[in-house]
């Protein structure tokens, strides 16, 4: 029996569209392999699984969908999102399973032929079907499809717009897109010869059943392949397989592999091509370039601004090498190599042409493995990692070792490991050693196969130099170095911010600070002022001959405390020369001034690292004052009573807030008596009250204050509830009802009170006080010469109070 051409066409197509032959194909394929084969073949998908592909450090875009990453269509649908054919919703998902309608179909259908949405909103509006309104939000995409000629209603002159659209109606209006012309069939289904005209074109792959609903995720494949399709200018469609002059794509997608990608400056070249492609700064990327893998993308104004990479993420592989290609008498070992992959050891076998050889060992690597395994493509670079110094540290005896940590990774030296270094980013690189790296300094390390570091090269980021300054081409000389002083560059004179670069000083030392590029981002000259630093440790002043100045440790550097600096200790001026050995260890300073680029300190306050207050608790050598817990360092003892008794406790730390020393007193404060309070019963002093320098204060030993009165000097000992448990009084009244005449500052800062005549005056004290006789505050400018006043003098004579008696 002789079967026609369209039956045979239609069996072909019937057999092409069952979904249940793949697993007899799989079976007659696997008989077909050797048993090499065979066994490589069984170890892909362990090998797949082992070799997940690291963070590559690859710039890729995230996908703009969240619920797309899994699916097999995910290119599809990022292609046609791009081209706004078919997006996602408003909550970021693109829900690849739900069920297009025949009237979203219409809109995907209409923008992929090439249409816009403006086109068919000027068509919006009443349609020759019974049952879409005129008002029906698809109106004018489904009327741009009816006169397209490539949608048409039911018989029955409806559109039911929100019907689902099936697989093959969706393919039929492809096909009639692409202006195929196609008879109707005499048997079998309507559609059996527009799904033949669209599995030519390669749209449609006999994967899905004809009669089936169309899901999302299905329509974007098809869509995307349509206007992918070679056609020719007047629209009909060119065969997938050819390449004539004359045809193009409603989606101009450029396919091919990756031979050649520099990160750096985003050039990218494609097998077979000549030329470089630059990837746009703001293109869409998805997926790790790397060589080997295959690419499709799309081009704006001549660079890629939409690029996916279609190898899979499980085939592409990073690691370093461990061996050569072993050329071994075993067969299939001299293809294979080993490699260290997410910190395991692998061996991996190369394909034909693929070469690993054993000058690469210790190199990175990055490989694209094909469907079976195998590496098809590898490239190699230098196994190196940059950035700053966090943490520099060393560890000696039988587990000796050398870290260092960058970013936040720890890295070991080798044995032997090379260290070189430069004084700054333009200097020439010289033999350095582990000692002369620091924090902050920037470094290139270079990694041998098992990890460790075999070469460290370091830029100390800040330099100490002489300058030359060339304010014509704004540029400061080291030796032979030039940097450049842009706007961004701060030049900093005496610790004030300047603006010109004249105004540094030519052939002066200076401190220069650069950034990760090598950038001049700062220069300081002149003086500096910092503080909140703990100094180390002091050396003595010692006159000589010859003068060696005293010195403290800051940091673990030494500074020079110059004979004619600014000293202030705890609040007092002393001088420089009298510094003893030791005096200032674990003092906080307060502030400081160094000359920039020496180590000349011109002027420094300090201040004793103290904490004073009551112990509430001991434990061993633990105490806790003022709610904080301090350790005492060994040898360092204090009470055995003392978070119970009345004693004050001052405690000396050591730069780690430790207790170095210690004492302990009962706590007095002094002042002027403003008022005294004692009440009494029965002849007995029940209760007492004592006004200091306007604070109040209770008295638990009431007989302590009976002999007080206002304007006496007195010394209060309180206890740790701050009551007053003994009193000592001084102060007289010295003069009495004597005329005021006024009171002289000296030059050295003392003052005199003037009274009665200009020949009679007595020596205020620094915390003198004027009163009105009701012992309220007066203000010293306000005394004048009719005033009559009291003085009251301590024991040395100085004047504490000026009483003034009613005027």
């Amino acid at each position: 029996m002789v079967t026609s051409n369209r039956a045979l066409n239609q069996n072909l197509l019937l057999r092409s569209l069952s979904i249940d032959h793949s697993e007899g194909f799989i079976v007659k394929t696997w008989k077909a392999l050797s048993a090499k084969t065979c066994k490589t073949g069984m170890a892909v998908a362990v090998l797949m699984g082992m070799l997940a592909l690291p963070n590559m450090g690859l710039a890729a875009t995230s996908l703009p969908l969240s619920d797309i990453a899994q699916n097999a269509n995910k290119d599809s649908i990022l292609k046609l999102n791009y081209a706004g054919v078919l997006k996602g919703y408003t909550d970021g998902t693109f829900r690849p399973k739900k069920e297009v309608t025949r009237a979203e179909f219409a809109k995907i259908a209409v923008l992929a032929m090439g249409y816009t949405d403006e086109q068919a909103r000027l068509l919006q509006g009443s349609t020759v079907f019974k049952d879409l309104p005129a008002d029906h939000w698809a109106t004018g995409y489904i009327n741009l499809a009816v006169s397209q000629g490539i949608i048409k209603g039911y018989p029955d002159g409806t559109f039911k717009p929100n019907n689902n659209v099936k697989i093959a109606e969706a393919l039929t209006i492809f096909v009639q897109g692409l202006k195929i012309n196609v008879s109707t069939p005499t048997v079998g289904e309507w559609y059996y010869p527009y799904l033949l005209e669209a599995n030519k074109t390669g749209i449609y792959e006999s994967a899905e059943t004809p009669t089936a609903a169309a899901q999302r995720d299905t329509v974007a494949k098809y869509t995307s392949r349509f206007m992918e399709t070679p056609v020719y200018a007047n629209g009909a469609y060119y065969d997938r397989n050819g390449n004539a002059d004359g045809t193009n794509q409603k989606l101009p997608v450029v396919k091919g592999i990756v031979s050649a990608y520099n990160k750096t400056s985003k050039k990218l070249k494609i097998t077979g091509q000549k030329d470089e492609i630059t990837i746009d700064d703001k293109a869409q990327v998805y997926g790790n370039i790397v060589v080997g893998a295959q690419v499709e993308y799309l081009l704006k104004k001549g660079n890629i601004d939409f690029l996916i990479v279609s190898t899979a993420d499980s085939q592409i592989v990073e690691g370093v090498i461990k061996t050569g290609l072993n050329a071994s008498t075993k067969v299939g070992d001299e293809k294979q190599f080993k490699a260290i992959v997410n910190g395991k050891e692998v061996v991996l076998e190369v394909v034909n042409g693929v070469n690993v050889t054993r000058s690469q060992i210790g190199q990175k690597f990055v490989a694209v493995l094909g469907d079976d395994g195998r590496v098809e493509s590898i490239t190699f670079s230098k196994n190196t990692t940059s950035g700053l110094i966090e943490k520099i540290s060393a560890v000696s005896g039988t587990n000796a070792k050398k870290e260092l940590k960058v970013g936040s990774e720890t890295y070991v030296l080798a044995s032997g490991a090379t260290v070189k270094g430069k004084a700054h980013p333009q200097a020439k690189e010289v033999a350095g050693s582990f000692t002369d790296m620091e924090k902050g300094d920037l470094v290139e390390l270079t990694l041998d196969v098992d990890g460790k570091v075999s070469t460290v090269v370091y830029t100390k980021l800040s330099a100490t130099e002489t300058i030359k300054i060339d304010t014509d081409e704004n540029l400061i000389l080291i030796g032979n170095a030039e940097y450049e002083v842009t706007r961004d560059t701060e030049l900093i004179v005496d610790d004030e911010e300047v603006d010109e670069l004249d105004e540094l000083q030519d052939g002066k030392i200076a401190i220069l600070t650069f950034d990760e590029d090598g950038q001049l981002k700062k220069v300081e000259q002149g003086t500096k002022v910092a503080g909140n630093k703990v100094i180390g440790s002091t050396t003595a002043y010692q006159a000589g001959p010859p003068v060696k100045l005293a010195t403290i440790k800051v940091d673990k550097k030494t500074y020079n405390l110059l004979a004619t600096a600014k000293l202030t200790i705890d609040g007092k001026r002393v001088s420089a020369t009298t510094i003893k050995a030791n005096q200032l260890d674990d003092y906080r300073i307060v502030s400081w001034k160094y000359n920039v680029g020496t180590n000349d300190i011109v002027e420094l306050e300090v201040e004793s690292q103290t904490v004073k207050g009551y112990v509430t608790k001991k434990s061993g050598s633990k105490i806790t004052v003022n709610g904080k817990v301090y350790e005492l360092l060994s040898g360092v003892s204090i009470d055995n009573n003392a978070a119970t008794n009345d004693k004050e406790y001052t405690l000396t730390l050591d730069s780690d807030g430790k207790v170095k020393a210690i004492s302990g007193a009962l706590k007095t404060v002094s002042g002027l008596v403003e008022e005294v309070e004692i009440r009494r019963d029965n002849g007995e002093i029940t209760s007492a009250k004592i006004v200091l320098d306007g604070k109040k204060y209770d008295v638990s030993e009431e007989d302590a204050v009976e002999d007080l009165d206002q304007f006496f000097y007195a010394t209060l000992t309180l206890n740790r509830d701050q009551e007053v448990t003994a009193a000592t009084a001084q102060g007289k009244k010295a003069e009495e009802k004597v005329k005021f005449i006024g009171i002289e500052s000296r030059v050295n800062g003392d003052k005199y009170v003037f009274f009665e005549d200009v020949s009679t005056s007595l020596k205020l004290a620094e915390d003198a006080k004027v009163k009105y006789y009701d012992g309220s505050d007066m203000d010293e400018d306000d005394l004048k010469k009719t005033d009559k006043i009291d003085l009251w003098t301590k024991a040395d004579g100085q004047v504490y109070a000026i009483v003034v008696l009613k005027r």
